[in-house]
């Protein structure tokens, strides 16, 4: 999405900038109309709508990727890096609170509270300091209190209690019994081909490949869309110009980022939410250009 508001932040100052130091009036007046003034910058825009769609198609999802199987393998190893990412592990309603050093390898004063599925009870774990020695994860001042199911001790609410002044485990092992199991990856980062096979699995997954499709295709075409709106509403006529432009230049790219934002989530008109600000900036540029070329400001 930068490189859209890049785009049109630079075409928006540069033909400000030409109209107020009356450059733009000289090119005018040699003979040069507005098609062949925009003509280059629209050329590079192009250009750069076929590199952002390579971006947002395959470098994109291929990041995406990447960082996923990154991240999964670093809490595979280690616990602590784990219970910092809390939509990772396999508990419920669980309060999770410690202080990491930034190598995410030493923590102080863990306190680990989860529901016991073997009675309607809170477990706690504290713990003082854990620390990652190789593949053993070891800790210092461990505490941990859980309950024992009712139908095993006669009626009585049992409180277990137990404490360890120095603790290891196998750091690994640990992680893979709390974690989730892999999670699937997203639509976002998949890659065309993968779309495409993904579309094969039935109609909504087809819907959920086309709609990322298209929003990929919307954000690479706003490169030149943007540059366009940048273009048409940066120029500036007369001696008093108003602010009129930089506003509806403003409304435009608000309704075009709205839009793109609502597609996500309005399947069945991701269409029209995606393709249709373009369409209306397209529009409202080519009215705009007309005018000034007739001479009406």
């Amino acid at each position: 999405m930068a490189i859209p508001i890049s785009a049109l932040i630079a075409s928006l100052l540069l033909f400000r900038g030409l109209s107020r130091t009356h450059e733009l009036t000289a090119f005018r007046a040699s003979g040069l109309n507005f098609s062949q003034l925009l003509s280059p910058l629209l050329f590079i825009s192009v250009c750069l709508s076929i590199l952002n769609f390579s971006i947002c198609a395959e470098v994109a999802p291929f990041c995406r990727r990447e960082s996923r199987a990154l991240l999964y393998r670093e809490t595979s190893q280690n616990p602590l890096l784990l219970l910092q990412r809390q939509q990772l592990i396999n508990f419920k309603d669980a309060y999770i609170n410690m202080k990491v050093k930034k190598d995410s390898t030493t923590a102080k004063d863990l306190i680990l509270i989860v529901h016991n599925e073997s009675s309607p009870r809170l477990s706690l774990f504290a713990a003082r300091r854990l620390q990652i020695e190789g593949q053993e994860l070891k800790g210092g001042d461990a505490a941990l209190i859980s309950h024992l199911p009712e139908s095993e001790n006669g009626g009585f609410d049992t409180l277990v209690i137990e404490n360890q002044s120095l603790m290891s485990t196998s750091a690994p092992a640990l992680s893979n019994a709390m974690k989730k199991n892999r999670p699937r990856l997203e639509k976002g980062a998949l890659g065309l081909k993968m779309l495409r096979l993904k579309s094969l699995e039935g109609k909504k997954a087809a819907q959920a490949s086309q709609v990322e499709i298209m929003r990929r295709v919307s954000l690479a075409v706003s490169v030149f869309t943007f540059t366009f709106l940048g273009c048409s509403f940066g120029i500036e006529q007369g001696r008093n110009p108003s602010r009129k432009n930089l506003i509806g230049a403003l409304v435009l790219t608000l309704i075009a980022l709205m839009s793109y934002l609502l597609g996500k989530e309005l399947k069945n008109f991701a269409l029209y939410a995606f393709f249709l600000p373009h369409v209306l900036i397209l529009f409202a540029g080519i009215l705009r250009l007309r005018k000034m070329a007739k001479g009406f400001t």
